[in-house]
């Protein structure tokens, strides 16, 4: 089981609807859930973009459709991730920073995914790049809401 501290995904168990959106304008429907699986060592989701809903009136070429497994690494207090997606396999190592759950990609440190503003009813999303400054450079962000 994962430790109560340690447990930063427990928020976001369930379905989830959501708004993606592109620094060059482009804004999509999507669909995300999230499950604890492997008797709770673990937090599963898949991630629909664009939404089954709208995926036939709103076609995209470059959609996502991903799975990811989280599992928890007690010595490290961390969570181990790999998403599989058809572009490819992306693994990541998962921490807290600054109050926000922070996915670091292992083949390129400069990029994370990072979940912030996490609520009973909503969360954000963002695909971000570090700067050599150490700001952010925002790729994509997702706003959701749980259905």
């Amino acid at each position: 089981m994962i430790p109560e501290e340690d447990d930063w995904y427990a928020p976001l168990i369930g379905d989830w609807k959501f708004e993606y959106h592109e620094p060059d304008g482009r804004h999509l429907q999507g669909e995300w859930y999230f499950r604890r699986v492997l008797e709770g060592t673990a937090i599963e989701d898949i991630f629909i973009c664009p939404s089954r809903a709208t995926k036939e009136t709103d076609p995209q070429p470059d959609g996502e459709y991903g799975v990811a497994v989280r599992m928890y690494d007690k010595e490290e207090r961390c969570y181990d991730m790999t998403y599989i997606c058809t572009k490819g396999t992306t693994r990541l190592r998962i921490r807290k920073e600054q109050g926000k759950i922070a996915c670091t990609v292992l083949d390129d440190p400069t990029n994370k995914w990072v979940f912030s503003e996490i609520t009973d009813t909503a969360f954000h999303w963002q695909n971000v790049t570090v700067l050599d400054s150490g700001e952010w450079s925002i790729n994509c962000e997702v706003f959701a809401e749980r259905i």
